[in-house]
C-alpha cells in the first residue's frame, strides 16, 4: 500500500463522513478526495514527473493537507517550508531542495516575489489565496483544471513522499526523506499504541510544516478521522478550550509550553472539556509538576511521545497507563521518562563504540525501524552519520531502566528546544559574529518555566567596542527567524575555556542553573 491509497479507501468506504474542518470550510472524504484528485492530475497536466520536489510555504490551512495528498498519488516529494523562516534562511531551504512548483500564502507573497529572480528551480507559483502578484496563479483555478479521476501514476512503497526539514550544528537544512513504506509503518505503530478509533476529532493547533504534523497526518488519515485545523501563531488558551468544547474534540497534540498555558487559565472549569480522550505531549520534556497540575485538571489520558524528525517521529511513548498520580516511588518516577519503544522500534543505549551500556548507565540513545528515514536529501555523508551501521544515532543521551523505560538524560550535542522548537546555537553564534561589536559569543539554552528552554547569549566584546543587549536582540532579529532570537543577553569579560581554546559551554550554563 501506498499512502494516496489510503484517501482513496477512505473516500470510497466512508464518503460522507467529515474529513476536514478548517475555518468556514468542511469537506466530507469524497470531497477531499476529488479536490485531492483534481490538484493531482492538473500538477501532472503542468508536467510534474516523480520525484519532482513541491514546496509548500503557507499557514495551517485545508490546502496544505490537499497538496500532501496530491504529491501520495503523483509521485511528487512534498516539501514543507517552516512559514517562520526570514527571507535568507528561505532562500537556502529552497536553493537545498529545488521544487518545481511552490505554493505560497499570500502573506509571504512580497518575500518570494523578492527571491523569484534567484529562485531558479521554480517554474510555477501558485497561491492558495488570490494575490494581487502576477506570477503567482490562483490555487482554486488550477485546480479546477484536473479532472477528478484517480491520476494514472504507478507510485511504490519505496518512492518519496517527504522531506521534512530539520537542521545541523551549522545551522543549515537537512532534509529527511520519508518514504511510503515509513510512512505506512508509522500509521500502524501510532494507532495500535495510541489505541486510536474511528470516530476520532483530532485538533490540529501547532505548525503543520512540523513534522508531528505529518505524524497525525498519517495516523488519523489511516482509520479514517475528522481533522480540525487551526491556524498556527499565537496560542490562545481560552479560544483552544472554547474550541474543544464547541467541536467535541477527542484528541490533541501539544508541546508542554501550551499545556502550561492551559492549566493558567483561571474559570477552565467552565468549559466542557468531557469529550477530550487523549492529550499528546510531545517535543520537549514535561516537567513533572507541571505534569501533576495538568493530570488533576484534564479529564482525559495523557501520552508523551519521544522521537525527531529522522525517528519518523514516533519512537518511545509513555502511556495513558503510565501516567499516574498515586502509586509505588517506582511507577511515579515514570512521570519523568520518556515510555518504552513503540510497536515497530528496537532502542539501545550505547557508548562512543557503539556497545550496549548496562542497564541504568548513560549512553547515546539509538534505534532502528522500518518508520526512520530513508535518508537526509543530497547529503551522504551526513546520512551514513546519523544511520550507522543501520541504526539512527539520536544524538541524545538516555538509559533504560530495569522494566525498558527510557530516560532523556540530556541532548548530546547542543541543541536547544524552546516551546517544541529545536534551536541550534552555532546559527545564531554565526550571526552574533556578524556584528560589529562582538569578539566571542556562546549560545546555550537556560531553563524557563514557560517555554522550558529559552535561548541566552554569553558576549565578550571587542576592546573599547560598546553594545547594549536591545541592540543585539534587533540585530538578531533582522538575520533571523523569531523563535531563534536571543531572548536575553549578557556581557562577560572572558568565555572558560579549555587548554585547547575550546569554549566550555558547560561551564557558561553552570552559572545560570
Amino acid at each position: 500500500m501506498v499512502f494516496g491509497d489510503v484517501l482513496t479507501r477512505n473516500a470510497r468506504k466512508f464518503p460522507a463522513k467529515t474529513a476536514i474542518v478548517h475555518e468556514d470550510t468542511r469537506l466530507t472524504y469524497r470531497e477531499f478526495n476529488e479536490r485531492v484528485n483534481r490538484l493531482a492530475n492538473a500538477l501532472l497536466k503542468k508536467g510534474l514527473n516523480k520525484g519532482d520536489r513541491i514546496g509548500v510555504l503557507v499557514h495551517n490551512c485545508h490546502q496544505f493537507m490537499e497538496i500532501y495528498f496530491a504529491a501520495a498519488k503523483t509521485g511528487g516529494i512534498f516539501c514543507p517550508y517552516n512559514n517562520h523562516l526570514k527571507q535568507r534562511e528561505l532562500k537556502d531551504i529552497i536553493d537545498y531542495s529545488t521544487p518545481r512548483f511552490l505554493f505560497v500564502d499570500k502573506d509571504f507573497g512580497s518575500m518570494i516575489n523578492a527571491l523569484r529572480p534567484e529562485l531558479t528551480s521554480v517554474e510555477q507559483f501558485i497561491a492558495i489565496r488570490p494575490s494581487d502578484l502576477p506570477f503567482m496563479e490562483d490555487y482554486e483555478s488550477f485546480l479546477s483544471r484536473g479532472e477528478s479521476d484517480e491520476p494514472a501514476v504507478k507510485v511504490l512503497e519505496d518512492d518519496v513522499l517527504s522531506i521534512i526539514f530539520t537542521a545541523g550544528t551549522t545551522g543549515k537544512p537537512k532534509g529527511a526523506m520519508r518514504t511510503h513504506r515509513h510512512l505506512i509503518s508509522d500509521a500502524v505503530a501510532s494507532v495500535i499504541d495510541l489505541r486510536v478509533e474511528y470516530d476520532e476529532k483530532v485538533l490540529i493547533t501547532f505548525p503543520m510544516y512540523h513534522v508531528a504534523c505529518e505524524d497525525n497526518i498519517v495516523r488519523h488519515s489511516f482509520m479514517p478521522n475528522t481533522f480540525y485545523i487551526k491556524r498556527e501563531g499565537s496560542f490562545n488558551p481560552d479560544e483552544v478550550l472554547e474550541y474543544i468544547a464547541r467541536e467535541g474534540i477527542t484528541r490533541c497534540q501539544m508541546v508542554p509550553t501550551m499545556i502550561h498555558s492551559l492549566i493558567q487559565v483561571r474559570d477552565i472549569s467552565k468549559y466542557d472539556l468531557s469529550s477530550l480522550k487523549l492529550i499528546l505531549y510531545a517535543g520537549s520534556s514535561m516537567p513533572v509538576e507541571l505534569l501533576k497540575k495538568a493530570l488533576a485538571i484534564f479529564p482525559c489520558g495523557f501520552a508523551q511521545l519521544y522521537g525527531q524528525t529522522e525517528s519518523g517521529p514516533f519512537t518511545t511513548v509513555l502511556k495513558p497507563e503510565d501516567h499516574i498520580m498515586d502509586g509505588s516511588q517506582k511507577k511515579l518516577a515514570r512521570l519523568a521518562s520518556s515510555g518504552k519503544p513503540v510497536l515497530n522500534y528496537e532502542i539501545r543505549i550505547v557508548d562512543d563504540q557503539d556497545n550496549d551500556v548496562p542497564v541504568g548507565e548513560v549512553g547515546e540513545i539509538i534505534g532502528r525501524s522500518e518508520a526512520m528515514m530513508k535518508g537526509y536529501w543530497q547529503m551522504p555523508e551526513e546520512t551514513a552519520k546519523k544511520l550507522k551501521n543501520g541504526w539512527l544515532h539520536t544524538g541524545d543521551l538516555g538509559k533504560l531502566d530495569e522494566d525498558g523505560y527510557v530516560y532523556i538524560v540530556e541532548r548530546k550535542n547542543d541543541m536547544i528546544i524552546s516551546g517544541g522548537v529545536n534551536v541550534y546555537p552555532r546559527e545564531i553564534e554565526e550571526v552574533l559574529y556578524q556584528h560589529p561589536a562582538v569578539s566571542e559569543a556562546s549560545v546555550i539554552g537556560v531553563p524557563d518555566e514557560h517555554w522550558g528552554e529559552i535561548v541566552k547569549a554569553v558576549i565578550v566584546l571587542k576592546a573599547g567596542a560598546t553594545a547594549t543587549e536591545d541592540e543585539i536582540k534587533a540585530f538578531c532579529g533582522e538575520r533571523l527567524a523569531g523563535f531563534k532570537k536571543p531572548k536575553s543577553v549578557e556581557f562577560w569579560k572572558e568565555l572558560p575555556k579549555s587548554p585547547q581554546g575550546k569554549i566550555l559551554k558547560k561551564e557558561i550554563r553552570k552559572a545560570f542553573q
